[in-house]
């Protein structure tokens, strides 16, 4: 016996009209939370179109049908729209986020989409221009988070300001195996998880005022309200997972810290902060466990404020000493000049502490009583030579690039030169270290640029070392660059690292810049780069670094004069 289907009241009879019914239904229901519905084939091109078109985009619906979803959609949220779309090519939906439209306002709209498990090849995705204005506001900006420096600067502020009730919170993420992920997918895909799991950091809860990448992995949040941990996690790890549900996802780490300053002075507390965001940002992976952040984040931030402390009284009483190394002619195997290398007492690490001076920005003080260290030996020396065959070598001092970003720094050391015999510019030279990235290179090459006019010779160290170091050649107008002994030895070992060596060797020797080998510790490797065109080198096998200056001066009875070779300056 066939039982008749249940009259829902107010229901059309006709099976056709109550379909037609049905469907309003659900475009009723789609159109409620948005203002434009697309239909999107794998190809990722528009096959249907209904709802705003004229509002979002100043055209019909039909005319969307055949576009290209990443046509419709600013450059840069293109790969985010990318990834999420791929993390339902099995079905499902992605949690919706906020992407910009390709306009010229660049409007803010909310960015939903699902598959349906009968319709395979297709997605159906919504865009609502009603946006939260915290979300619309992080969109302004060409990129929804802050790289590690300007984030740095931001928590900082907000460190600092006393009126602040509540305090700011900063939560520091550690989303684990996400390059690893993304080298199994896709550039695109792999772009776009990283923007969509940027995105999410951002308007994943109402109080988040900004966000920052510290590092490939590592982010960090600033905000005022209490930020549920557990939905951010399971918001990434679910972002991720559905990105690559054959792979094991990634795995989310959180901690988060009241900015208060703790009793600390200003300067103290923004300094410790600071640093301690650097070694978030650098630590491995498992050194950073949730429980090492949570329950030592305020002992590391005590720790920090003693060690800089401690470095401030080293400055202040000039508890450091200088060792002397020699740079050599190749040709002649004649000292040049040394270079002044600081060494701490009981500190194995001295490229270490002056890291840590970079980190903290105490590097300005310290690198000023380097240089009145310095001074006060050259001009010493020179006094009590004077009259004698083989005054003292040069000494060449280094300047980290972050004491030259600081227009006090610059202007205490113009003011220690003033007082200096005009002599003093042929037996000092300053080295340019990038351990620091700079920022602001045009500030930098002016000050360069300044020395250089007083007559002091300028040398960029540690070239290849860094990812910058191409731009600071082309930035930078230098006497000498120094080439990084990792990047020296490459060269020799590799054909194509040693052809973009002579490329570099080439460009400095058509703009008149001498160049200088580092680590260099045998003759095969000396003879070599002499080959390829070095002018000068440095390394264990010309001398170790030594406290006395007068090892390196020439044997007696032999005067050194200038003598200009081509561009180059040498000692005779």
């Amino acid at each position: 016996m066939q039982v008749p289907a249940r009259q829902i009241p107010g229901e059309p009879n006709d099976p056709v009209k109550a379909l037609r019914r049905q469907r309003d239904r659900f475009v009723a229901l789609a159109f409620a939370a948005a203002d434009l519905l697309l239909e999107v084939d794998d190809a990722g091109v528009v096959t249907f179109a209904a709802g705003a078109s004229q509002r979002l985009y100043g055209r019909d619906t039909d005319r969307l049908i055949g576009t290209r979803l990443d046509e419709l959609l600013a450059d840069g949220d293109r790969p985010v729209a990318a990834a999420l779309l791929h993390s339902i090519q099995h079905g499902g939906r992605f949690v919706p986020v906020t992407l910009r439209l390709a306009r010229t306002d660049a409007q803010a709209v909310t960015f939903g989409g699902c598959r349906l498990p009968d319709r395979p090849g297709t997605s159906f995705v919504a865009l609502s221009a009603s946006v939260p204005a915290a979300s619309a506001a992080a969109l302004g900006a060409p990129a929804s988070v802050l790289d590690g420096d300007d984030f740095a600067a931001a928590a900082t502020q907000r460190l600092l300001e006393t009126d602040a009730d509540p305090p700011y919170q900063l939560t520091l993420v550690a989303v684990d195996e996400l390059e690893e992920l993304q080298s199994r997918l896709t550039d695109e895909v792999g772009q776009g998880l990283a923007a969509t799991i940027e995105r999410y950091l951002v308007s994943s809860a109402p109080g988040i005022e900004l966000a920052g990448r510290l590092a490939g992995e590592r982010f960090g949040v600033l905000h005022r309200e209490a930020l549920d941990e557990t939905r951010l996690r399971d918001g990434i790890e679910t972002i991720a997972g559905s990105i690559d549900p054959e792979g094991k996802g990634v795995r989310l780490r959180t901690s988060t810290m009241a900015l208060d300053k703790s009793g600390m002075n200003g300067g103290d507390a923004a300094r410790a902060l600071i640093y301690c965001l650097n070694q978030f940002a650098d630590s491995e992976t498992d050194a950073f466990s949730v429980a090492s952040l949570r329950d030592g984040l305020d002992r590391a931030l005590s720790g920090t404020v003693a060690r800089v402390s401690h470095l401030r009284s080293t400055v202040a009483d000039g508890a450091f000493e200088l060792v002397f190394q020699p740079i050599v002619d190749l040709r002649t195997r004649s000292v040049h000049h040394v270079e002044a290398l600081s060494r701490f007492a009981a500190d194995k690490s001295p490229a270490g502490t002056v890291a840590f001076a970079e980190a903290v920005r105490l590097i300005a003080d310290f690198d000023l009583a380097v240089c009145e260290r310095v001074i006060a030996m050259v001009g010493g020396s020179a006094s009590a030579a004077a009259g004698t065959a083989a005054p003292p070598p040069p000494i060449a001092v280094n300047l980290s690039g972050r004491s030259l970003e600081s227009r006090l720094f610059r202007g205490r050391l113009m003011a220690l030169l003033d007082g200096q015999d005009a002599a003093l510019t042929g037996r000092l030279l300053f080295e340019v270290t990038e351990s620091a990235v700079i920022t602001r290179a045009e500030e930098v090459n002016a000050a360069i640029q300044v020395l250089r006019s007083r007559g002091f010779r300028v040398c960029l160290d540690d070239f290849g070392a860094g990812a910058n170091s191409f731009h600071y050649l082309r930035s930078f107008v230098v006497d000498f660059v120094k080439i990084d002994g990792a990047f020296g030895r490459a060269a020799l070992a590799d054909p194509r690292d040693r052809s973009l060596l002579q490329a570099i060797l080439a460009f400095c020797r058509e703009t008149g810049v001498a160049t200088i080998g580092e680590m260099v510790e045998d003759e095969t490797q000396a003879h070599r780069l002499e080959r390829l065109g070095l002018d000068y080198a440095q390394g264990y096998l010309f001398g170790k670094p030594s406290p006395d200056l007068a090892q390196w001066a020439p044997p007696a009875g032999r005067r050194r004069t200038w003598k200009r070779r081509g561009a180059i300056e040498s000692w005779r």
